[in-house]
Order: C-alpha cells, then sequence, then structure tokens
C-alpha cells in the first residue's frame, strides 16, 4: 500500500507530499532507508498496481513472461544452476551472474525480478526521472535497473528511454566535450587598410577639451597606427570617428574589434553593413587576438 507522507503543519500540500514505495516492489530502484524510497507525488505511479498479487497476475498475462515462466526451475532447483530463471513465491526471478563474477562467487550473483511490460516504463521513470534518480546516463540508469529487474530486451528499452527523455535533451550532458571552432588563417599581407583593428583606451586623464577616451585603430598589413580622441566611447561617437577617418585612407574591406558593446551595437553594426564592410570579432577574455593593437 503507498502511503501519502504526513506534512509537519498537518497540512495538506500537494507539492509537497510524498508516496512511500517500501511496501511495494518498487523499492529495490532506490536505497535503504525510509527516506529514499518515497517520491513526490508527481512522480507517483498507479499506486493500485504496485501489490506483489498484481505483479504476479499481469506476470502470467504477459505473452513474453508466461514462455519464461513454462521454462523456470523451482527455487531448490536454481541453487545448482549458474544461471536461469525461477518460481518464488509465484513471482518469476532470474538468477543472473555479471560477466566479471566467477563461477565459485555466489555473493556476487543478482536475483532481479522478471518485469511484465505493464510495469516497464514506470520502472524506467523511477530509475532515470526521478529527483532521486538525477537523470543519469544509459549506462548508469541501466545498471541501477539490472540490480534488482530484467526483462528481455532491457537494454535497449533502457537506451531508447535515455534518448528520448525530454530533461536529458534540453539540458545536455554535462560532461560532454564541445567541438572546438575551426580556425581560419588571416592572409599576412593585402592592400594597406584594407584590413584594420579597432579598440578603446580609457579613461584617462582628461584633457582640456574633455577627451578621456582613445580610439585606436591599426592596419594589418602595414602596422600603421592611428589614436583619435575622443570624449566617451559610445556607438554614435566611435562611427563618427570612424568616417572621418575613412575620408583619408579610404573604406576598408574589414574591420576587427573586441566583443565591447559599442562594437556590437545595432548602430554599430548597421552602419558597418551599409558601408560594405565585414565585422570579425575576437574571441571574448582573449585580448592575444588583438595583440598587435593591444
Amino acid at each position: 500500500m503507498v502511503k501519502q507522507q504526513e506534512l509537519e503543519n498537518n497540512k495538506r500540500d500537494d507539492l509537497d507530499s510524498s508516496y512511500d514505495l517500501s511496501d511495494t516492489f518498487l523499492t529495490q530502484l532506490f536505497d535503504s532507508g525510509p527516506k529514499t524510497t518515497q517520491i513526490t507525488k508527481n512522480d507517483a505511479i498507479d499506486t493500485k498496481s504496485l501489490s506483489t498479487s498484481n505483479l504476479i497476475h499481469e506476470q502470467n498475462n504477459d505473452p513474453e513472461i508466461a514462455i519464461l515462466i513454462q521454462q523456470a526451475f523451482d527455487e531448490k532447483e536454481i541453487s545448482d544452476q549458474a544461471m536461469g530463471y525461477f518460481i518464488k513465491n509465484d513471482i518469476l526471478m532470474r538468477k543472473w551472474r555479471p560477466p566479471d563474477v566467477s563461477v565459485d562467487d555466489e555473493w556476487s550473483v543478482r536475483y532481479q525480478i522478471v518485469i511484465p511490460k505493464p510495469y516497464r516504463e514506470e520502472v524506467l521513470r523511477l530509475a532515470h526521472k526521478t529527483p532521486l534518480s538525477g537523470h543519469l546516463g544509459i549506462n548508469k540508469t541501466y545498471e541501477k535497473i539490472i540490480r534488482h529487474f530484467y526483462w528481455p530486451g532491457v537494454r535497449k528499452t533502457v537506451a531508447e528511454f535515455c534518448k528520448t527523455c525530454h530533461t536529458c535533451q534540453v539540458v545536455g550532458k554535462p560532461n560532454q566535450v564541445i567541438p572546438k571552432a575551426p580556425l581560419k588563417p588571416i592572409p599576412a599581407f593585402e592592400e594597406p587598410f584594407s584590413r584594420i583593428m579597432i579598440d578603446c583606451v580609457g579613461p584617462l586623464p582628461k584633457t582640456k577639451r574633455g577627451n578621456q577616451y582613445l580610439l585606436t585603430i591599426m592596419c594589418v598589413s602595414t602596422r600603421f597606427p592611428e589614436a583619435i580622441p575622443l570624449r566617451n566611447i559610445k556607438a554614435k561617437t566611435i562611427v563618427e570617428a570612424l568616417t572621418k577617418f575613412f575620408t583619408l585612407v579610404g573604406l576598408p574591406k574589414s574591420i576587427q574589434s573586441d566583443q565591447g558593446s559599442n562594437f556590437t551595437s545595432g548602430l554599430f553594426q548597421q552602419i558597418m553593413h551599409e558601408l560594405g564592410i565585414k565585422q570579425y570579432n575576437s574571441s571574448a577574455y582573449h585580448p592575444e587576438s588583438q595583440g598587435a593593437l593591444e
């Protein structure tokens, strides 16, 4: 029977209420102890179907398992067998010896309940999706289940269940290796001022004209430097300074800058687009990518 946990304030709260699995055959999914055999109400399954009598009924009505029942040993005969199915208290069980367990090692042999189809979805959900399960990967979820449960094709079923878990798809794997973006070499020599790098310096001591910043510009090919004093480093101010600079050297094909908000603003990007200038941003927190200008 599944019991609802009483709240400390004795008030009914659907969010905090939980169910106790200690009296059901699913208690093996969790470690021993009263806290680890409780699941939240939102994760609870059909409580009426968790009794041992219903498990026996579903096993006998499952065509796939019914064949195994006919081939099963009785409880006394299985002790002489290395592996196999057997009946214990009218429940079909499986004696399984993991590949790394020797024939003489009976302590490491696992005795698993054979789960009929109506219960498999719930076993998978409790082993993978509940807060106590933590959305583990395929191998760990599989190991958790086969500790006490089994059904034909269990590994394939676990793999399909984990791969289609919505939460896992949204959150992603914590230890996944993100592929690095391919590096694109910059041509060593181009036309003068066809490619320039820009950056801002400051704040510096304010001059008599109120300037306290510098817009630094460098030609990638010739390494020709230019520093334009500015009162502020807003996008509009930088665009005006660059426009005056372009009247002297012509429009470049591309501009490289860091990822400052003034260089990534909509105004700056729009002006660069209208002038036909390609804009490149250096790697974040990596000033070495603009080492010549820095």
